[in-house]
């Protein structure tokens, strides 16, 4: 272990709210907060497995880590700068942590982590801080000027992320699926810009849909998922496509090369099929490829090992259809999958039963399969909660024509069994002690069957109309397709056949089924919600629509009753054709995209809560001290090698919350903190008045050409795709002619073209740059010393946020590309210092100093490199300028070693520096 990773664990254990459990034993609790408990699970059979499987696991689980940042991204605008600005602080503040505030910092970054974002990862709500602005600006001046970390977070990017945080009316929930307001405006999860309109969108993927043809219909592609919507700057929209070479470039480029690495692992040809067609997803971002992955991997029901890996569940879309990214790595149980092998071979006959209309019944279901699996990855928006079974592909042409795929995850479920014993829930909730023995004896074994059914059979049933949009429902869909998957295991949990099959013992099982469903959706799960709050998240509003459904039917004929909280049930057997009544509306409305009754019902039944009734549920639940939500940590795989050779991989299960989440952003890190910034700097979407304005601006180009100066410079090293060889006097002239507008620099600097590039420096509005924008910029002008000049000069001279951004490239040890960026932000801080600027705090005196003379030092160079060149210049000025850091360059180790070296580069360092401070000192 090194030195960095024990004093995390050190750390973790001063600062947790509870330090974490040295213990494997699945459901064990590792670290609780707020309204959260972190519990671990294990991999059963891992260490047992061949080689080649565990090879496949661990590329396969590389690949699923690597997307994490989408997930935060995507969740929200803010969220990596939010998480960067939190880890900065809780790595390197030095103060007392003992504090209230401190620890109030603490929760805020592990709820953060949890959430991948600032909202609730259920309610949708923001978190509210437990610390002042005035304490959270204090830790992040003491991290600046005492360790030289964090420095970027300064002027107006740091007072818009202290709004975004303290701000109640600022980004206030994550996803708003109901109400009269535009969800889209309502709601802050980062699919659509800002202010994209939901009649926009709407009316945009409408468009998108009515140019398919009929043939296209038949298999349409999932509109919309895996891309954002923007706007141009003329207000039209378009969209942002997730993929290599476009947004979230360098994550789906790291998970493709991890799923790479797992190809020669593959089982059989299907699963490898099913890999290059994702790969090839990712490469072009192509519906189509993703159609035929999915088809793939539909085909493949053999496998050992299996896996999910893209952009899949559409809950967090206000409209139900941008997916979110998630991955999960997982191994089949053989043993536990004998009862869905049973309910898959019985798929014909389940959907012939179904109470719902002929119309809207499958002729012939296909390809229905189901496993019972133990996970051994989670990640995205499966981590750290994560769901207990899972039903794909969600397109129903494919499950209509080639079938779909189940998995129940079991150790999942044996984790959170194990957390749960002895919670005092049931006593507390539920006061006559038949039903609780009743759930103690059957409990268990009707939740995993329920699951089954939901998952197996439940969302593969069905059809939809011909000429019915898969995107008819719109906010309301995800609600509705859980509620029907919910409401068919539901009425086929007291059916003849269950027993029949042998997957339940006898006609009393079912009961523990319907009272702790019913239960759930009418008193506990409320547990879960926050005073004054409504039910938001889909899995909580379909529970919801049934149970109170369900009760106000059944309470007309005397089957059931909520007594305050108790609910008592009288007559079992009538609430199946109650549940029946519900399946066969909600197939309804889902098969004729009856939009209006799909609102309707959702409104009436699923989003209100009794405020009464809250109140007494959180009095109860409050007494009992344990966490309404549970997450997991994921087990530690570690390769063993011997020489360059992986022999084996190892499942650990000692890490601690923080401890991995610290890693996975330290080794996973695959995004900058504002992605869609840099895309749009990348990849412009000029609007067509751009677009004239810069082909007139290359006509005035091409008409001043001088090709002998472009010959000279280019014979100088002095490279560009197009050098029209013009003055610098010239191009100022021509820029002060050009709109300074954003689309217009954005666009220009992305032609590689010597003039333009200089004219987009020229007449970049400096309110719109950013840090990320500035680090992509100098980044692309570094090697080039005329362009690094120039950038400096015209662009970062007027921005006074650009002193700290240079020094955060300078000094920061979180800066990826840092060793490519230094040339430019020594050329920005020599301008800056010889304007007076003057670094004052001690420790970036030095630690600036140290880094200039290390950088200097290497004399294993035949010349010096452009590093060396603008380290010397940045030494030498700052010496001129500062009396103290002169005097101790002149008496530095490193200068007197420079003299007697045997590199004459060292030599000539020595030599140039002794003249400019000795000779010519400035003060």
């Amino acid at each position: 272990m090194n030195a960095k990773v024990a004093l995390l664990r050190q750390d973790e254990n001063k600062t947790f709210m509870h330090p974490d459990t040295p213990c494997s034993v699945s459901g064990a609790s590792v670290a609780r907060f707020a309204d959260i408990e972190i519990l671990r699970y294990e991999i059963p059979g891992f260490a047992n497995l061949p080689l080649e499987r565990k090879l496949f696991i661990y590329h396969l689980s590389r690949a699923a880590l690597a997307g994490r940042d989408i997930t935060f991204d995507q969740n929200g605008r803010y969220s990596l700068r939010l998480r960067e600005l939190f880890e900065g602080i809780y790595l390197h503040y030095e103060g007392e942590r003992d504090h209230e505030e401190f620890r109030g910092v603490e929760e805020y970054l592990f709820r953060l982590w949890f959430s991948s974002g600032i909202h609730h990862h259920y309610g949708s709500e923001k978190f509210e801080p437990q610390f002042s602005r005035a304490y959270l600006c204090g830790l992040i001046e003491a991290v600046q000027v005492e360790r030289g970390e964090l420095l970027y977070f300064h002027g107006r990017e740091l007072e818009e992320l202290l709004e975004v945080i303290f701000n109640p009316h600022l980004e206030p929930r994550r996803t708003v699926q109901s109400g009269e307001k535009d969800l889209l405006q309502a709601s802050s999860a980062n699919f659509y810009d800002p202010e994209v309109t939901q009649q926009e969108a709407e009316a945009f993927y409408r468009e998108a849909y009515e140019t398919l043809t009929e043939e296209e219909r038949s298999t349409p592609p999932s509109l919309g998922l895996n891309s954002r919507l923007a706007r141009r700057e003329d207000g039209k929209l378009y969209e942002q496509t997730y993929r290599i070479g476009g947004l979230y470039e360098e994550a789906l480029s790291r998970i493709s090369a991890e799923l790479h690495a797992a190809l020669p692992y593959a089982e059989g040809e299907r699963q490898r099929e099913t890999i290059l067609a994702l790969l090839d997803y990712y490469k072009t971002g192509d519906l189509e490829e993703y159609n035929r992955c999915m088809i793939s991997w539909v085909g493949d029901t053999q496998t050992e090992v299996d896996f999910i890996n893209g952009f899949t569940e559409v809950y967090t879309d206000p409209l139900g259809m941008k997916g979110m990214w998630e991955s999960l790595v997982h191994i089949r149980n053989h043993e536990a999958s004998k009862r869905t092998e049973k309910l898959c071979r019985e798929a014909a006959w389940f959907e012939k039963h179904a109470p719902i209309d002929e119309r809207f019944k499958k002729e012939e279901p296909r390809g229905v399969t189901a496993t019972v699996v133990s996970v051994a990855m989670l990640a995205g928006d499966s981590y750290p909660a994560t769901p207990i079974g899972i039903n794909l592909p969600n397109a129903d042409w494919i499950r209509a024509t080639h079938g779909s795929k189940s998995v129940t995850i079991d150790n999942i479920h044996e984790a959170y069994r194990g957390a749960s014993r002895h919670s005092g829930m049931d006593e507390v909730f539920i006061p006559n002690p038949e039903v609780r023995a009743l759930l103690a004896k059957y409990d268990n074994l009707t939740d995993h069957l329920h699951t089954d059914l939901h998952e197996c059979l439940g969302h593969g049933s069905g059809r939809l109309l011909p000429g019915v949009s898969a995107d008819a429902l719109g906010a309301y869909h995800s609600t509705l397709e859980e509620a029907r998957a919910d409401l068919f295991a539901l009425y086929y949990m007291a059916d003849e056949k269950l027993i029949e099959l042998e997957l339940l013992p006898n006609h009393e099982a079912y009961k523990a089924c319907y009272y702790r469903y019913l239960l759930n959706g009418l008193v506990t799960q409320l547990v879960r919600i926050r005073p004054g709050h409504q039910l938001e998240e889909a899995h909580m509003r379909n529970r919801a629509l049934i149970a109170r459904y369900v009760l106000e039917h059944g309470e007309a004929i005397g089957a059931l009753e909520l007594r305050g909280l108790e609910l008592i049930i009288h007559d079992y057997a009538a609430m199946r054709p109650i549940i029946g009544e519900l399946l066969r509306e909600v197939q309804r409305i889902k098969s004729t995209g009856d939009h209006e009754a799909g609102r309707q019902l959702v409104e009436r039944y699923a989003i209100s809560v009794d405020p009464e009734l809250h109140r007494e549920v959180l009095t109860r639940y409050t007494q009992l001290g344990i966490a309404p939500y549970k997450g997991f940590v994921n087990p530690r795989l570690e390769p063993v090698l011997e020489g360059d050779k992986i022999i084996d991989v190892i499942a650990h299960y000692d890490e601690g919350y923080a401890e991995q989440m610290l890693r996975y952003s330290r080794e996973y890190r695959t995004l900058s903190t504002a992605p869609i910034s840099l895309e749009t700097l990348r990849h412009p979407e000029p609007s067509d008045a751009t677009l004239e304005a810069a082909k007139e601006l290359r006509s005035n180009l091409r008409h001043s050409m001088d090709g002998q100066v472009a010959s000279s410079m280019r014979s100088k090293g002095l490279y560009y795709g197009i050098n029209f060889g013009l003055t610098l006097d010239y191009i100022i002239r021509l820029a002060e002619k050009q709109p300074k507008t954003e689309d217009l620099a954005s666009y220009i600097l992305s032609r590689d073209v010597r003039e333009l590039k200089i004219i987009g420096q020229l007449i970049y509005p400096p309110e719109c740059m950013t840090y990320e924008k500035a680090t992509e910029l100098a980044l692309t002008v570094s090697s080039n010393p005329e362009l690094r000049d120039y950038i400096a000069k015209n662009l970062f001279d007027r921005i006074p946020e650009s002193t700290h951004w240079a020094l955060d490239w300078s000094l920061c040890s979180n800066v990826s590309s840092r060793q490519e960026i230094l040339p430019v932000a020594f050329t920005v801080l020599v301008r800056k210092i010889t304007k007076g600027f003057i670094i004052q705090p001690p420790v970036w005196r030095q630690r600036l100093l140290n880094i200039l003379l290390d950088i200097l030092s290497d004399g294993m160079v035949a010349y010096p490199t452009t590093q060396q060149r603008t380290a010397l210049l940045l030494l030498k000025r700052w010496g001129r300028e500062d009396k103290a850091i002169r005097e101790q360059i002149l008496s530095s180790a490193s200068l007197s070693s420079w003299r007697s070296s045997e590199s004459p580069v060292l030599r000539e360092f020595a030599d140039d520096i002794t003249f400019e401070l000795e000779e010519y000192p400035s003060n």
